[in-house]
């Protein structure tokens, strides 16, 4: 009999037993508790998350253990069944609860631990800082402040200051969180104390270098190579461990060195790192990219990254469109930085695919976890019915047969009520989430259709070129082969696009504030972002732009690329729309605001459609080709950087004196975007 096979036998013998002993005298909960704990970690150890969530609903059901504990493992199972939402409901359940016992506290911390790392995760920092802040004036206030739970806390609030743009706060909260690690390894002797404390300057390590902060990334590798000298003087110190770490240590100071611009020394730090058993494995390989790629050594990062399919096969990694990010396109930056056009065009082939995968499994996730959510409010229905039961047997042993006929019926009328109230409400919400599933389902189809159009196209096109250009005994002139050359650049570029808009709409919903370090002149945004979209060079529409004497001294405080890349997505939707007359983008300021306003003589907007044309997949007219999400990202973007997008309205063409001389296609629209000016600018 397998171990697996056991426990299953050992949970049923237990609830047979357990529904015996709840019919009988109260004093055995003790024992109960003792069993169920004993139960509940015999599924964790044997890691068979399935069992454990039946375990935990049939304890639930019986009283045998609390309302808070079952929660935690409720969330805990899910999240190693990769539910994630699921998880995030049951957590969030838990840290609802009252404190009312030390047992409650302890694992209060837990959920609050874990519910702060998946919001985390999901790049919620706002909601990540609600749940993590009171949870840690929690633990102070009743004195529970000297476990990982509480430290783990403190990283996160760090990690979220940092990228909510608040490096000072950041680094007090880190200090924090590594001055309890050290004060936990003072007082404990456990392994996992330990190794908890690299966990967490692993961590702090990893968020300053992938925020952009090498200086103080690189501080805190010493402070890495300090905890693992201390994880390794542990007597029972894994050397497995203290290889692999010691590897990643050296991967990060390459990192930051470069980033620095010492590339000597990061060159030194990263043969370090390869001279670690670590760093002979597939894993190893997979974090020596990112100092290949930060490096530009493209032919190196690609040859490593050609074991990804078989570790994202080994690890069942799936196709999510944050792994397509993490995993699949830098393998397609470094062949395409290494110039491997053959692998280049099958990594743009797999991108194609794995993009359609990934909304697709989203989409079966989404509607699957919901399905669960609503059995889950069955079950819970189920289980305070079942406790009910179970109180009012015990009841029938100390009051009189005909107080408890009359109380037993009062009690069925009103549950059943409540029972009733609850389900009414669940399935008037189910209705709910059906309706905007199905919409999200049918938006996120033609979406599909679309992307896969679009990226055919330029594949078709890669394809028939690399068919000319390997022909035997085909000899090309120079300018022909320039041509080519030209041709396959600019489609890789237009694939490239495609990609990095799909990547950008997954960052849409956040609110994250982006980090504003440029000041640039307000006509320098408009003149690169011109350039960028390639209205510029057009020769199919007029382009201008107007702007007043005082422009170049319009200084703004911002992000220069993201300012750039939001106006040249308003350019793009000028050009795409507008098949005669032109494009004006003119700059004025009102406000303290600097106003960028795209004005053409296209088809125009119904006025009732502008703000629907800013929601996600959103195409007025199928005719024209497109993906729907460059006016989302677009507004996204300006609103993280203080200022906004909006549809002028009242705008027409034909009575544009810009326009004036024009033969316009249409009544036009017009986009104006505002970015807050400087404090210091000259008028």
């Amino acid at each position: 009999m397998t171990n697996r096979r056991l426990l299953h036998l050992i949970v049923a013998t237990f609830v047979a037993v357990l529904s015996f002993m709840s019919c009988t005298e109260q004093q055995q909960a003790g024992g109960d508790s003792h069993t169920a704990d004993s139960l509940l970690n015999a599924a964790y150890e044997l890691r068979d998350y399935q069992s454990l969530l039946v375990l935990v609903d049939e304890l639930d059901s019986l009283g045998s253990i609390t309302q808070m504990k079952s929660s935690y493992w409720r969330g805990y199972a899910y999240s190693r069944l990769r539910q994630l939402r699921l998880a995030e409901v049951a957590w969030k359940e838990a840290v609802s609860l009252p404190v009312q016992t030390d047992e409650d506290l302890s694992y209060y911390a837990k959920s609050a631990n874990r519910l702060a790392g998946l919001l985390y995760i999901k790049m919620d920092y706002e909601k990540t800082m609600q749940v993590a802040i009171p949870a840690i004036e929690l633990l102070d206030k009743k004195g529970l402040n000297l476990n990982s739970d509480y430290a783990n806390l403190q990283t996160f609030i760090g990690n979220c200051q940092l990228k909510m743009g608040h490096p000072e706060e950041a680094a007090i909260s880190y200090e924090q969180a590594y001055q309890h690690f050290q004060k936990i390894i003072a007082a404990s002797d456990a392994l996992s104390d330990y190794t908890s404390s690299v966990v967490c300057a692993i961590t702090i390590t990893d968020t300053y270098l992938t925020s952009g902060y090498y200086h103080e990334a690189y501080e805190w590798t010493e402070r890495l190579n300090d905890v693992l000298t201390q994880y390794k003087e542990h007597p029972h110190a894994a050397a497995s461990f203290v290889d692999k770490q010691y590897a990643r240590l050296n991967f990060y100071k390459a990192c930051c060195l470069e980033g620095l611009g010492k590339k000597k020394e990061a060159e030194r730090a990263y043969n370090e790192a390869l001279t670690t058993d670590y760093a002979k494995t597939d894993d190893g390989k997979m974090e020596a990219t990112s100092y290949l790629i930060v490096a530009e050594r493209w032919s190196e990062a690609a040859d490593k990254l050609a074991v990804l399919d078989q570790q994202m096969e080994h690890y069942d990694v799936k196709l999510t469109l944050d792994n397509i990010q993490t995993y699949i396109l830098p393998k397609f930056r470094a062949n395409l930085g290494a110039n491997r056009i053959d692998t280049v065009m099958a990594m743009g082939l797999k991108l194609c695919n794995a993009l359609d995968t990934a909304i697709l499994l989203e989409k079966q996730d989404a509607s699957l976890e919901l399905a669960t959510i609503y059995n889950i409010q069955q079950k819970e229905t189920q289980i305070i019915e079942q406790r009910e039961a179970l109180s009012r047997q015990r009841f029938i042993a100390t009051i009189v047969a005909f107080f408890i006929v009359v109380m037993g019926f009062v009690l069925i009328i009103y549950f059943r009520h409540q029972s009733a109230s609850r389900l009414e409400r669940a399935f008037s919400q189910l209705e709910i989430a059906n309706a905007k599933a199905e919409e999200s389902s049918r938006m996120k189809t033609n979406f599909i259709k679309q992307i896969s159009h679009e990226i055919r196209t330029p594949l078709n096109i890669l394809s028939g070129f690399t068919q000319v250009i390997t022909t035997p005994g085909l000899k090309l002139d120079e300018a022909t082969s320039q041509d080519v050359n030209q041709k396959i650049i600019e489609n890789t570029n237009r694939i490239t696009g495609l990609v990095n808009k799909m990547l950008e709409l997954s960052d849409v919903s956040s609110r994250t504030v982006i980090e504003r370090n440029d000041t640039v002149s307000a006509l320098q945004i408009a003149a690169q972002a011109a350039e960028e979209s390639g209205i510029s060079s057009s020769t199919d529409i007029h382009f201008d732009i107007s702007y007043p004497n005082e422009a170049e001294t319009m200084m703004l405080t911002t992000n220069l690329q993201q300012a750039t890349r939001a106006l040249s997505l308003l350019l793009d939707n000028a050009m795409k729309f507008t098949q005669k007359g032109g494009v004006v983008l003119h700059l004025d300021r009102t406000d303290g605001l600097a106003v960028f306003s795209v004005s053409d003589t296209g088809i125009g907007i119904p006025k009732e459609e502008s703000e629907h044309i800013f929601e996600e997949f959103v195409q007025l007219d199928d005719y024209y080709e497109g993906t729907g999400i460059g006016l989302t990202v677009a507004r996204s973007i300006a609103n993280r950087l203080g200022g906004n997008i909006v549809l002028d309205t009242e705008y027409n063409a034909a009575v544009e004196p810009a326009f004036a001389q024009m033969e316009t296609a249409g009544s036009g629209s017009r986009f104006v975007m505002t970015l807050p000016l400087s404090n210091d600018t000259n008028v």
